[in-house]
């Protein structure tokens, strides 16, 4: 299968919402740091307590999160889809992954790795920052997500 080019990983990426708030350059120049990587149903995307730096926005499809309970056991924790970012705790604070991602559809991801972030930070620094608060939004609305859960669970 060919690469996708920058043009094409921007037009994409421009039917994201973190794509559809930025400038066209922007999307262009944030296009050149991501890879995109694909997934079928069923895939492990991401195992817990594996070392990594990556986060990945979904284009399309479903992953499920998992966390391990015991030895052969995982308890649901939820599903996302599109524009949803996963794989950012790793991303973040460079420890293991907490959790494990399964593509619960075929799915689509642009990845982007804490190397290829640190580059964008370096020489785009606002758009570096607009990026972040972006996957802030995202994960503000998880958390609230998993807070009403959790809430709901005690109650």
């Amino acid at each position: 299968m060919d690469t996708p080019d920058i043009d094409s990983i921007a037009a994409r990426l421009g039917s994201l919402r973190l794509g559809a708030g930025l400038e066209p350059e922007e999307t262009r120049i944030l296009a050149a740091h991501l890879q995109i990587k694909s997934f079928p149903a069923g895939t492990t995307v991401i195992q817990e307590g594996r070392r990594a730096s990556s986060l990945a926005f979904i284009e399309a499809g479903v992953v499920t999160i998992q966390k391990e309970e015991a030895a052969t056991s995982e308890r649901h924790i939820i599903d996302l889809a599109r524009d949803a970012v996963i794989g950012e705790i790793a991303f973040f604070d460079s420890e293991p992954r907490s959790a494990t991602v399964v593509a619960k559809t075929d799915v689509t991801l642009f990845i982007l790795t804490r190397e290829q972030f640190d580059e964008l930070a370096l020489s785009h620094p606002a758009l570096a920052i607009k990026a972040l608060f972006y996957i802030g939004r995202v994960l503000s609305r998880r958390l609230r997500q998993v807070t009403g859960r959790f809430v709901g669970l005690l109650a």
